[in-house]
């Protein structure tokens, strides 16, 4: 039985376990590799997608199990960038949602969840949703559960774009700490200031109480 997991940024991929990296789980980073010809040659029973950055056409959605997962409590924070949504909204934990895929995005009806912790730095939230992800994605595989349709109030987010990584506008502390941890990862745009021709990159964010904060960083001549 052949499984594919669809993920365009490398955090899945990285963390996952040795059980994900056998001839049951064919892994596909690349958008044109996700193609109606290529599946009916693998025939896969699901397409999982940790992390896919792309629209995913609608003949592979209706030929074939399609699952994406998703950090929001659903319908409120369909779209893009949750985790860093709900960082900015003060959210400590999160349901993490196994999504039935349909045209509309992240509208499914929901198949599984689990709750998440969104405490530490982005690279450490996508590790323990990689362990997450990966015992969901065996629990589907053995017994697909019910589908839920959405229920609640629909709140969509926007993507995080990556001039909002400037921390020229954050005023409080907690806003900084929360901006600076939310976005370290090589996946995404580090958050940064602008000084006198310098950029400013900062990562590795510790909160010391509620005045002060320490980070490191990277200082690089602006070109």
């Amino acid at each position: 039985m052949i499984n594919v997991i669809c993920s365009s940024k490398k955090w899945f991929i990285k963390y996952s376990s040795n059980k994900f990296k056998n001839k049951n789980f064919i892994f596909i980073k690349k958008k044109e590799k996700l193609n109606l010809k290529y599946l009916k040659k693998i025939k896969p029973k699901f397409i999982f997608f940790t992390h896919w950055s792309y629209k995913v056409p609608r003949n592979i959605l209706n030929s074939y199990n399609c699952i994406n997962f998703h950090v929001a409590p659903l319908p409120f924070g369909r779209g893009g960038s949750p985790i860093q949504n709900l960082i900015i909204r003060d959210f400590k934990k999160s349901p993490l949602c196994a999504i039935k895929m349909i045209e509309k995005l992240d509208a499914g009806p929901i198949i599984l969840k689990k709750k998440l912790d969104l405490s530490g730095n982005l690279e450490e939230i996508f590790k323990r949703m990689t362990k997450i992800i990966e015992i969901m994605i065996l629990e589907i595989i053995k017994k697909l559960p019910k589908y839920n349709i959405q229920k609640g109030e629909i709140y969509n987010f926007k993507r995080i774009k990556p001039k909002e990584s400037n921390l020229v506008y954050e005023k409080k502390i907690i806003s900084i700490y929360n901006k600076i941890r939310m976005l370290d990862s090589d996946e995404y745009p580090r958050a940064f200031l602008k000084l006198n021709g310098l950029k400013i990159i900062f990562n590795d964010v510790l909160k010391i109480n509620k005045n002060t904060l320490k980070a490191n960083c990277i200082i690089k001549k602006l070109l």
